[in-house]
């Protein structure tokens, strides 16, 4: 939330604060909300008729609603950037997890047949000097 300032709790325009900082009650943020979700960028105009229609907002000044339909659809696009980026991250934490898991298998396979052309490649020698010993001994 915004910071209120004692200029604000002595203007007779509760609510603004000298075009710094705007404390919403409740209730304004209520109504805002409601407005935001029939029409999330009203117009000019639009605005001025809301301020007439509803009471609640009628001691609000029309550049402090613009300012918080602009703040309000820059939250809504944050949120919604929030929400995509951690769908993105939870997909590619499952890539990384599933890249990760065929890694060792793929470690262990080479392990495996690292050992298996040494056996081989020591089974090749003594055969080759087994031969050799043979032919000498002829």
């Amino acid at each position: 939330m915004m910071a209120v300032t004692s200029a604000c709790k002595d203007s007779s325009k509760m609510g603004v604060d000298n075009g710094k900082y705007v404390r919403y009650t409740p209730e304004q943020v209520e109504a805002l909300e409601r407005l935001y979700h029939e029409c999330p960028k009203p117009s000019s105009l639009r605005r001025q008729q809301l301020i007439r229609e509803c009471p609640i907002l009628s001691n609000i000044e029309p550049k402090q609603i613009k300012v918080w339909f602009q703040n309000r659809r820059c939250r809504e696009k944050q949120r919604k950037e929030a929400s995509r980026l951690q769908a993105v991250n939870r997909k590619l934490t499952a890539m990384n997890k599933l890249l990760m898991e065929e890694n060792d298998r793929l470690q262990k396979q080479v392990s495996q047949l690292v050992y298996e052309n040494s056996y081989f490649r020591q089974q090749t020698q003594n055969t080759t000097l087994a031969t050799t010993i043979t032919v000498v001994n002829r």
